[in-house]
Parts: C-alpha cells; sequence; structure tokens
C-alpha cells in the first residue's frame, strides 16, 4: 500500500509540475488560477483532473472540446510517480526521501521547461547551491555522492568559473552566446551535490545527452540549433544520483 501511495502522490505532483511548465514561461499564476483546457479555454471539472486516470478515462481527449490532450500530461505524471517509487524504495529515513523527492521536483521542473523553452529560471538553480551546500554540512551520511563540504565548495567554484570562461571565450571568437547564463548557474548547482568526481562524470553523460537531443530534435540540420543543455545536465544528473546510491559503496 505505502508503494501505491508514493507513486500515486508523485503522480499528483507532477500533474502540478505540467502546470508550472506551462505556466511559468508565461508568467501565470500557478497557485489560485484553475485548471482550463489548452485548446478551449474552458475550466476543467475536478473529475476531469485526476492524474492519470482521467487521461486513461478519457482515452487521452479533452473532455470539454474532444480534442487531443497533450500526452506530456500523463508522462509527466508516470515519471514522477516511478521518481517518487523508487526514492521510497532506495532511501532509508522519511526525511531523505523527502528531500529527494524535492530535490526531483526541482530538476524535472528544469529539465522539461528548458526542454521546452529553452529556459532555466535562476531561482531552481540557486536552490540547488544552497541545498547542496545546506545537506553536505549538516547531513553529508545522506548525499548518495558521499562528499564533504569542502569539495562541494571548491567544486561550486571551479564548475562555474571554468564555464564562465568558456562562455566568454566562445563569445569573443565567434561573437555569438555558446553558453548560457542559466546553464553555469546550474551547473554550479548541480555540482554543490556532486563534488568534483561525479562532476566530471556529469559532463560527459550529459554531452552525450545533448548530442543525442541534437540528432533527434534538430530533423533540419539547423548548425545554429540551440541544445537544452540544462534539460541533459537535469538528466544526466538523475541517472548519476541513482548510479551513486546504488553502486559507489559496492566499490
Amino acid at each position: 500500500m505505502l508503494y501505491f501511495f508514493n507513486f500515486y502522490f508523485g503522480a499528483i505532483v507532477g500533474s502540478f509540475i505540467y502546470v508550472c511548465v506551462l505556466r511559468l514561461p508565461k508568467d501565470e499564476d500557478i497557485v489560485f488560477k484553475k485548471s482550463y483546457c489548452e485548446r478551449c479555454n474552458k475550466e476543467i471539472p475536478w473529475f476531469y483532473n485526476i492524474p492519470l486516470f482521467s487521461f486513461l478515462f478519457l482515452k487521452g481527449r479533452s473532455g470539454c472540446c474532444q480534442e487531443k490532450i497533450n500526452l506530456d500530461y500523463f508522462v509527466v505524471e508516470l515519471i514522477t510517480g516511478l521518481l517518487f517509487l523508487i526514492n521510497f524504495i532506495l532511501f532509508d529515513s522519511y526525511l531523505t526521501i523527502i528531500i529527494f523527492d524535492l530535490l526531483h521536483v526541482i530538476l524535472l521542473l528544469i529539465i522539461i521547461i528548458d526542454y521546452k523553452n529553452r529556459i532555466i529560471f535562476d531561482v531552481f538553480s540557486y536552490t540547488l547551491i544552497f541545498t547542496g551546500l545546506i545537506i553536505n554540512y549538516f547531513f553529508s551520511s545522506i548525499n548518495p555522492y558521499n562528499i564533504t563540504i569542502l569539495d562541494a565548495l571548491i567544486t561550486v567554484i571551479i564548475s562555474s568559473g571554468l564555464f564562465g570562461l568558456l562562455k566568454f571565450l566562445y563569445k569573443k571568437i565567434k561573437k555569438i552566446d555558446g553558453l548560457g547564463g542559466g546553464d553555469i548557474i546550474l551547473i554550479a548547482g548541480l555540482s554543490a551535490w556532486t563534488g568534483f568526481k561525479f562532476f566530471l562524470y556529469l559532463l560527459i553523460l550529459s554531452s552525450v545527452t545533448g548530442i543525442v537531443y541534437y540528432y533527434l530534435l534538430n530533423k533540419n540540420k539547423d548548425e545554429n540549433f540551440e541544445i537544452p543543455f540544462g534539460s541533459s545536465l537535469g538528466i544526466s544528473f538523475i541517472v548519476l544520483l541513482y548510479y551513486a546510491k546504488c553502486f559507489i559503496k559496492i566499490y
């Protein structure tokens, strides 16, 4: 029963995450404004707004105008539910589970918003920096990357400084931005959790993910195609986090 509760609670949170994905880039209210149909703008009644089940019951079509519902709703709810379930299985204490559930909420917001809009909200990245440093100072034992606060601080400085320099040099040579400022802050935020060793792994894996994005999304072979690097970093971080939790102590 607890497994299902954690999974479905994650799906509920995933529903809210997708509301944020749709509304934050448009500066819409995410708390008090009621859910509405993207097609006809009619308010969605609560019984058509039940995570996962409503999509299946309605067979992927809106109850008000019968237009197709974006599959992203269902996918985000399902993925969030699965991540919450994995956290419940892997982590020992409820405090740790809550911390990593919240971490995944931030990461999913970064991944999906950057994928859809090429936007990274700095507030999410700064939250990663501060929470990473706080966790590694007061509760370092619950971080699967198993690093010290000194390692976290040094890696934040090195990672942000290195990519800030790369951004400056690229613009100086090419006269265009090769890396967004939001990417640099996000790199600092993730490195506050990973430490230097896993920061290097993060760069390798996110580069591979970025290449996959390029070939999957750049169908017109545009040389100036903008890779959602923040999304690549977020996905890679989650993969490395679970790898560290499951295997790092074995070695």
